[in-house]
């Protein structure tokens, strides 16, 4: 191949012309005539270099003079290594494109892009304050007051890039730069993914391994909460001043076992808020089903952990003696290991304790459980033994994590598996019950322990009598609605561990079915009995417990009891539990309480705003406009004008209008929340006979539907019947987050449907959802009193 003209230069000394083709940019050439240093490469195209300003992986970064405009820019060139590689040469021209698509005052701005001595660059916004790794490095911490800030604004600047349908995929504390005002800048889109709105998975994986989220290290489909790890991930290493990963390897078991082990930042920065705690774990779940469900919600709970931090805390209680214990009971988990010694595998209930002999005398460490002793006699034998400890494991593990649907699922299996040996086989279909509790399941909670109660009453072999006094009586009542009372306490006996299973099982009923006070002497009486210390499986529980009454007191802290007098009080109430939230660490109950709590405060908020009672003409007939008003999805106006009458209209109660108004309107806003995060391909019918292929959300409210012919077409709500929305609710509801939204919804639909659609499908609806919900039985035979027929 030839050299082009562009890489044959003369001296500027001598005039000499020398070759520097195979030279990089900005590079000092001596001249083999004369000896004189000529610097070379320094033009590219309108721009030219004036100093090296980075050096990355695949590319150096120059400050450059903008010659047209005279201004100083920053030029990213590929570097050579990769500038003979068209792949890499593509993506660094996707980068360009996908940078320079949207605009942000914290994302970098692309200014141009173009082909220098065959050499691929970028011309950018030129941010001279120095990167966020820099900051780190120099000052080992970031404060809280000075990180959450910083932290806010590359929040905005990750969303308006997932407004535009990126996701960055390498977000880290070296893209993170600052302009002259101390501004953050996101900067690097070299890996990102177009989702337009969704998921897509990446054809490699090229990633920081400190930061890089699990999802993205499987390989798997990535979204906009693969960012969330990585951001989350940077502001723990920033406030704790150590990465929460220190593994570099890229390796998937390795890495992945050392996402599974991230240290909660709390351990390692103590003198943080709780609430800028609560951001970071949340933010870091493994599970990206746990982490924030928008940049919005995220947002809101780190401008609520500035504030706590701006006040000292926002009034969190960090010293008292609970406290100090759930601490201290945190301390006391141990890693489980899996033990093998002499040709006998020993399962633990839920540990496995290493004994290996190493050839010194030495007392045998006692084990910590009961365990089984399975007879290893053949390879075949053996081999299922040893899958059986790793599936155990492997639940084990997902329980830590917060997997709590997987290790459920795996629990289950093993209480199935009749090659399970006692007393582990029933052991782990307690642990299912318990999974399926934390996870604010009720009815599968319920239906599990229905399983392992027959298992226990038919008698297995090798099961001692402590199953069956110390959690056989709480697995035959734990379907019944009247709470346990503290006398179970005595009841269950005082012989084997069991019993404090039975505490635990007893504490997650009543919490789970709305008895948060009489939850508490069972959680009470599991965590202060230090005999448990040096059982790994029940010091966890203990941690679990401590959860629930750490969540016990931030509901008690008198948020729920404050009656607003005016519109603002309740907006500073819904708001001040908004922090509770982004605070509880337990899953259902707590968590649908805080939310129920802000319903009735959004009510209340409501009518205070309406306090002038306008005069309703007589003629008007007041559930005909009703009627008028839910046919035509004007829910918002029902609930409205309904508040403003004086007194309740004949046959019908206000409250009860109200009620099912405000639900209806969430089934509505449910929707709306599922069409943006992804776009639904179904088939639906519109009133005018159109049919549509796809429906979208754009914008976060104008809909769009695709047609059969392939235009796309807005539409309103009022373009569907009420059956094609309920339609369109039955695809999207088919995979809830948990029983809890899976309930709410159902409740959201049949009060859609009564208003909107046919009542007597959504009586019917209602009286089948009144058979799996005593909850929900009990609020509609409440509502559908106040209703018409």
């Amino acid at each position: 191949m030839g050299v082009s003209e562009e890489e044959i230069i003369v001296c500027y000394s001598c005039g000499a012309p020398m070759n520097i083709a195979s030279v990089p940019p900005y590079s000092r050439v001596v001249c083999p005539d004369c000896g004189t240093e000529n610097r070379v490469k320094k033009k590219f195209g309108p721009y030219v270099l004036k100093r090296r300003h980075a050096i990355g992986g695949m590319s150096s970064v120059f400050v450059a003079n903008d010659e047209t405009l005279d201004r100083e820019v920053a030029l990213k060139i590929l570097s050579e290594e990769y500038s003979k590689d068209e792949t890499r040469i593509a993506a660094f021209e996707q980068e360009a494109r996908l940078t320079a698509s949207f605009s942000h005052p914290n994302v970098v701005r692309v200014l141009t892009t173009g082909r220098a001595f065959g050499w691929f660059y970028i011309a950018m916004e030129f941010v001279p304050g120095g990167h966020f790794e820099g900051k780190i490095q120099k000052r080992s911490k970031i404060p809280e007051s000075e990180a959450l800030p910083i932290a806010i604004q590359i929040a905005e600047g990750l969303k308006g890039a997932k407004s535009a349908g990126l996701i960055h995929r390498d977000i880290k504390p070296g893209n993170i730069l600052f302009d002259s005002e101390g501004n953050a800048k996101i900067v690097d889109f070299g890996l990102a993914l177009v989702t337009k709105g969704g998921k897509a998975k990446a054809s490699e994986i090229w990633a920081t391994p400190y930061y890089v989220p699990p999802e993205a290290i499987e390989g798997g489909v990535e979204d906009f909460r693969a960012d969330i790890y990585a951001f989350g991930a940077t502001l723990y290493h920033a406030l704790a001043g150590i990465p929460p990963c220190s593994e570099e390897s890229m390796e998937t078991s390795v890495l992945r076992a050392a996402k599974m082990k991230v240290v909660p930042l709390r351990r390692v920065a103590s003198g943080l808020t709780d609430e800028t705690c609560a951001v970071i774990d949340r933010a870091m779940a493994y599970d990206p089903i746990r982490r924030f469900g928008s940049y919005d919600e995220m947002i809101s709970a780190l401008k609520l952990a500035l504030k706590a931090s701006q006040n000292g805390g926002a009034g969190v209680d960090k010293g008292n003696s609970k406290a100090e214990l759930r601490t201290r009971l945190r301390a006391r988990k141990k890693r489980m290991t899996l033990a093998v010694a002499g040709g006998v595998i020993l399962v633990a209930i839920g540990i496995f304790t290493l004994i290996l002999s190493s050839g010194e005398e030495s007392e045998a460490p006692k084990p910590v459980s009961k365990v089984v002793a399975v007879n290893t006699g053949g390879d075949q034998v053996e081999e299922t033994s040893s899958k059986i400890a790793d599936t155990y494991l492997e639940a084990r593990e997902a329980m830590e994590t917060g997997d709590f649907s997987k290790a459920e699922e795996v629990f289950s299996g093993l209480l199935e598996n009749k090659d399970v040996q006692e007393p582990t086989r029933t052991w782990a279909g307690l642990e299912s019950v318990v999974a399926a509790f934390m996870d604010g399941r009720t009815n599968s909670a319920n239906r599990n322990a229905k399983a392992v109660f027959r298992h226990i009453v038919s008698g297995p072999e090798n099961l001692g009598v402590g199953f069956s006094s110390g959690v056989q009586p709480v697995l035959r009542k734990v379907n019944s609605l009247p709470f346990f009372d503290r006398e179970l306490i005595e009841d269950l006996g005082v012989d084997g561990n069991e019993r404090y299973m039975g505490y635990l099982l007893a504490g997650l009923k009543n919490w789970e079915q709305g008895g948060i006070e009489e939850s508490l002497p069972f959680f009470e009486k599991l965590i202060t009995d230090e005999s448990l210390e040096n059982d790994n499986v029940l010091a966890w529980y203990q941690d679990v417990a401590a959860r629930y009454l750490k969540d016990y007191e931030l509901m008690s802290s008198g948020v729920f009891d404050v009656v607003p007098d005016t519109p603002d009080e309740c907006r500073d109430t819904i708001e001040e539990l908004n922090r509770v939230l982004t605070l509880l660490t337990t899953r259902g109950r707590a968590k649908f309480n805080v939310r129920s709590r802000q319903l009735d405060l959004k009510r209340l908020e409501k009518s205070l705003q309406n306090k002038k009672i306008p005069t309703i003409e007589p003629k008007v007939d007041i559930l005909e406009e009703v009627d008028l008003l839910g046919k035509s999805y004007r829910f918002d106006e029902i609930s409205n004008w309904v508040s403003k009458l004086q007194e309740d209209p004949a046959g019908a109660r206000r409250q009860a209008l109200t009620d099912i108004a405000d639900s209806a309107s969430a089934f509505l806003s449910e929707i709306k929340s599922d069409l943006e995060e992804k776009p639904i391909e179904i088939q639906l019918d519109l009133t005018d006979g159109t049919t549509i292929t796809t429906l979208a959300l754009v914008g976060g409210e104008q809909l769009y539907g695709r047609l059969e012919s392939g235009v796309d077409r807005k539409l309103e709500w009022k373009d569907f019947s009420s059956e094609q929305l309920i339609e369109l609710y039955r695809e999207l509801v088919k995979s809830p987050a948990t029983q809890e939204e899976r309930m709410s919804r159902h409740e959201s639909a049949i009060a859609f449907e009564w208003l909107a659609g046919d009542r007597e499908r959504a009586v019917a609806a209602a009286e089948r959802l009144s058979e799996e919900s005593p909850e929900f039985e009990t609020r509609w035979e409440v509502m559908s009193k106040g209703l018409p027929e």
